[in-house]
């Protein structure tokens, strides 16, 4: 089944097993974990399990509820999910854009806010759960059950709910329709207003192992399984950033030409064309600006671990080249400050900083810290 990958948290989908076959379902559940987690995936098995006919260790993946949760036609079981809001192109509840969302799901087998927002067509806009999606929430479940058994609502990332539509689903969280189960897949779930937070029963999920994101890959996409490994270890444990790089390699080419750039840029001072460099970065888009940052990273840990002799992993053969040159001007001294500057840089991306002030800011910060030996 597209859910099967919850192998890799077995203790979890024991728990949630238990939880049903003691009919102890809490009637809110949050899972939450990074981005890539697995809870997506934990959170579909278990909503398929509460909607399967014949469970015995799982849901049986052959009854009808079974197979019309497989393709996402289940009339018992409703996604919402944050949306562009705009009232001129008919975007204000999850169902105007459910065809698209089910088909990335379909086509990634994960789930991941760049991606999504991309998909809608804007990924430099930030998606929002709003009041319009939770009145049609509280609509859906107060209707009785098509095939007479449970409704299932997953909600994906409440933390975007926004504080009008949380208070009005405050109500539902805490007394929902008779035979109504609420799943809360949250990468955030600090971020969620605090009385929502204390009414749902919580379950922290870990980062997948990077056997689990090669396995997963070779599960689902033609790789063989040394490709498989070697992006598993650049995904950062993230299993959406693993099919992101293994669906758009060129991306990944982008970023190094791009880093190369920004680098030499760096080191000589250039001032005027790091100023033209931080005015094309910020045309790629938020979400594209923080991915870049996350791959910065990645490629600095990776000068720092073979300073002591430990072998480049995961990086193609034009990374490992330039890296091979490069990690000299890596070094314990500048370590640390460089991944705080990194850090500091996708934090105020993700709260909509101004993305050429910010990233000027931090190339002038580079400019003495690459130099640092």
């Amino acid at each position: 089944m597209l859910f099967e990958n919850v192998d890799a948290h077995l203790k979890l989908r024991s728990q949630l097993l238990q939880l049903f076959q003691s009919n102890r379902v809490p009637h809110a559940l949050l899972l939450s974990g990074k981005e890539g987690s697995g809870h997506f995936q934990l959170g579909l098995f278990f909503a398929t399990l509460l909607l399967c006919k014949n469970v015995e260790n799982g849901p049986c993946g052959h009854c009808s509820s079974c197979k019309k949760m497989l393709s996402f036609n289940h009339p018992d079981f409703h996604f919402s999910f944050p949306i562009h809001l705009s009232k001129s192109e008919k975007s204000e509840i999850s169902a105007d854009h459910r065809s698209s969302f089910v088909e990335m799901i379909k086509e990634y087998h994960c789930i991941g806010k760049q991606t999504w927002y991309a998909k809608m067509g804007n990924e430099n806009k930030q998606g929002v759960i709003g009041v319009k999606e939770s009145q049609e929430i509280i609509k859906k479940l107060q209707l009785k059950s098509y095939e007479g058994n449970r409704k299932v609502l997953l909600m994906w990332l409440p933390e975007l709910m926004n504080l009008q539509a949380s208070n009005k689903l405050l109500k539902l969280i805490e007394e929902p329709p008779e035979n109504t189960i609420l799943i809360f897949i949250s990468d955030q779930p600090h971020s969620l207003i605090q009385t929502i937070y204390s009414r749902l029963q919580h379950i922290q999920v870990p980062s997948l192992s990077v056997d689990h994101i090669s396995q997963y890959l070779s599960n689902y996409f033609i790789i063989d399984e040394v490709e498989a490994n070697s992006i598993a270890k650049s995904s950062s444990t993230n299993l959406h950033r693993a099919v992101s790089l293994f669906l758009s390699k060129e991306n990944t080419k982008e970023y190094l030409s791009l880093f190369i750039k920004w680098m030499r840029l760096c080191y000589t001072r250039n001032i005027s064309d790091t100023i033209d460099w931080v005015s094309d970065f910020s045309k790629m888009g938020r979400e594209t600006n923080k991915d870049f940052l996350t791959y910065s990273l990645e490629l600095f840990r990776q000068c720092i671990v073979n300073h002591y002799q430990i072998n480049l992993a995961g990086l193609s053969p034009e990374e490992e080249s330039f890296l091979l040159k490069f990690k000299p001007f890596i070094n314990h001294k500048n370590i640390i400050a460089l991944n705080e500057v990194i850090n500091d840089a996708y934090y105020h991306l993700e709260r909509n900083a101004n993305v050429k002030i910010l990233m000027l800011d931090v190339s002038l910060k580079l400019y003495k810290l690459v130099r640092v030996k």
